[in-house]
């Protein structure tokens, strides 16, 4: 897996899977600072490389950068998966907002698909 920041890594490691984007990236991210240009390389490679079965980023806060992986991804044939740090609405509640993601993620990852809005 690739994340842009760290609001599923607990579930993630809950699910077993390895998150290769580089820790000092997915902070930086989640601080609103620019990442090092080594870690946007390191970055970017698990998606030219085909190195992850997936992206998974903060769907309630993405801006410039955050967009051009998600369009790399799609370009490289990654399935992209929109997480949410906050329960989004309506219609959730604790345990089916966590099922939704989930179910997300292991569509991307049997299935190949998308799932960027629960």
């Amino acid at each position: 897996m690739a994340t842009t920041e760290p609001v599923a890594d607990y579930l993630l490691q809950a699910l077993g899977a390895d998150n290769l984007t580089p820790w000092a990236f997915q902070a930086d991210i989640m601080n609103g600072t620019d990442p090092s240009a080594q870690d946007v390389a390191a970055e970017r490679s698990l998606f030219t490389q085909h190195r992850v079965k997936a992206l998974v980023y903060n769907q309630q806060v993405t801006d410039s950068l955050t967009e051009s992986f998600i369009a790399l991804a799609r370009t490289n044939g990654i399935p992209v998966v929109g997480v949410y740090e906050t329960m989004p609405e309506p219609g959730y509640d604790y345990q089916s907002w966590m099922l939704a993601e989930v179910q997300a993620l292991r569509n991307a990852i049997a299935n190949h698909v998308s799932t960027e809005h629960l």
